[in-house]
């Protein structure tokens, strides 16, 4: 299995958030190459593309805190302990509301209020009348104000979702495998959760952020662990197929090749590979599957895609041609179907 892609020693500087640094390359931004080319790259890496807010790609995200990040995860959540207007004006008018109060609160409190009404609601009440109803629900909803006064961008979940976040980390201690995997290794065993990985290839600055990786550099062994969330772990043959989550794993070895070869100053062939999905069913059972992922010839096929693609973006950024991909500026303009 090769994978190293002829990758470049370079000193890991880690100077932005994951998330926020589009100066370089992850698997995702490669996904979006392949399927949409070297202009919508180009739109991504300027910041130009909104990032997917979800609601699957949020529950994934708030699972996976609470079972590899669960003291960041008191951080970004909070329990939802009081009651959220239900009706969307009456929302909006609050919402409103609280908005005035931040940005203007000298401004007389009818003015406000009538403001928030009229923001929220489209009728031709008096105003009087629309500030008496602005009143009530203020009175009936004072813990919902006072959240958003004091929210620090924390997101809100219920019991409910705490519930469902308690039953799956249980059924992942109950799970032999996955047990093992998150919670019980040995003390020969050096584990990271959300390990941040910034490296180099193909003259490519690129960037993974690992879900786990656990490192026995005594028995020189490596475990590289990824969780999914699925709507149904018995059908999951489809999600590893659908989004490819053999170049995104292919990916992650190569940045742990990297990382071994040029932070550790070891020889990644020196060392034995696991890689396991744990997938974990939204189901109502939220039942618990692990994959066995270390297929070499699937895993050697998509580290020569990655390798290739990492050649290709490489002429693109140093030649700033966007518009086209390489194929087209290395010929006469004509493509061949792939």
């Amino acid at each position: 299995m090769v994978l190293n892609g002829d990758t470049m020693s370079k000193e890991m500087i880690i100077d932005k958030e994951y998330y926020s640094d589009t100066s370089r390359i992850s698997n995702s931004a490669i996904g979006v190459y392949l399927k949409k080319g070297p202009l919508a790259l180009k739109h991504l890496m300027d910041g130009e593309d909104e990032k997917l807010s979800l609601p699957a790609l949020e529950i994934g995200t708030m699972i996976h805190e609470y079972i590899l990040q669960p003291d960041e995860f008191w951080k970004d959540y909070c329990i939802l302990d009081f009651t959220i207007p239900k009706v969307k004006q009456q929302k909006d008018l609050l919402d409103e509301y609280h908005r005035l109060m931040e940005i203007d609160p000298f401004k007389s409190q009818d003015e406000i209020k009538l403001a928030a009404y009229r923001k929220a609601y489209n009728n031709k009440k008096k105003d009087d009348k629309c500030i008496k109803e602005t009143e009530d629900l203020i009175m009936v909803y004072q813990d919902y104000l006072e959240y958003l006064s004091n929210k620090n961008n924390k997101k809100v979940i219920s019991f409910a979702d705490l519930n469902t976040l308690k039953k799956i980390k249980q059924n992942l201690q109950e799970h032999k495998k996955a047990n093992e995997l998150l919670f019980n290794l040995s003390d020969k065993w050096e584990c990271y959760n959300e390990f941040h990985i910034n490296w180099e290839c193909q003259n490519v600055q690129c960037k993974s952020l690992l879900d786990r990786v656990c490192f026995n550099f005594e028995e020189k062994k490596v475990i590289l662990i990824d969780l999914k969330t699925t709507p149904n772990v018995y059908d999951f043959k489809h999600s590893i197929d659908e989004f490819d989550y053999f170049r995104q794993l292919a990916y992650y070895i190569m940045a742990i090749f990297w990382y071994l070869e040029n932070i550790k100053e070891l020889n990644p062939d020196d060392f034995d590979l696991e890689v396991y999905i744990i997938a974990i069913g939204k189901d109502k059972d939220n039942q618990i599957r692990i994959f066995n992922m270390l297929n070499e010839t699937e895993l050697t096929v998509r580290g020569k895609l990655l390798t290739n693609t990492l050649k290709a973006i490489d002429y693109h950024i140093s030649s700033n041609n966007w518009e086209h991909s390489k194929e087209y500026y290395d010929s006469t303009g004509i493509e061949e179907v792939s």
